[in-house]
């Protein structure tokens, strides 16, 4: 799994939005690739292929992070974390994974907990049972279905 454009976000709740945006607030990233609807491609993606996924928990160093990815993409999961992590990847934009596994003082953005890989269509946070409830139940349905 090759990846260079992640989606950087934070768990927040926002009764005002809908959908994935009521629980999440994202990063402006900078860069032309994740405008011009390329989050919401990937999202449909998802949305059509929403039987193939399923959720992991999977241990990086002290961290769990939970992983919302294609059953045919969990064999490649932990290296792909533990890559990321390790700055081993060449990002279009920072995506902060690695400050969290590994923080330090100088660690950009602190509270950022949720991260998007909108080129494989996966998306991956820091364990939180509250966020992944509210995350289930809003997945799969399109932001004008309510919850």
């Amino acid at each position: 799994m090759e990846t260079t454009l992640i989606q950087r976000g934070k768990f927040n709740d926002r009764d005002y939005k809908t959908g994935i945006d009521s629980i999440v607030k994202f990063d402006y990233m900078g860069s032309s690739e994740f405008e011009w609807g390329a989050l919401p491609d990937s999202l449909d993606r998802i949305r059509k292929n929403i039987n193939e996924y399923i959720y992991l928990d999977v241990p990086i160093k002290d961290k769990v992070v939970s992983v919302f990815c294609k059953e045919s993409q969990k064999s490649d999961i932990k290296l792909y974390l533990t890559e990321l992590s390790e700055g081993k990847w060449h990002l279009q934009e920072y995506s902060d994974f690695d400050n969290w596994i590994n923080p330090t003082e100088y660690s950009k953005n602190k509270d950022v907990n949720f991260w998007w890989d909108i080129a494989n269509d996966v998306m991956f946070w820091k364990k939180s049972v509250e966020f992944e409830t509210k995350f289930k139940s809003i997945i799969n349905k399109k932001p004008e279905e309510k919850t």
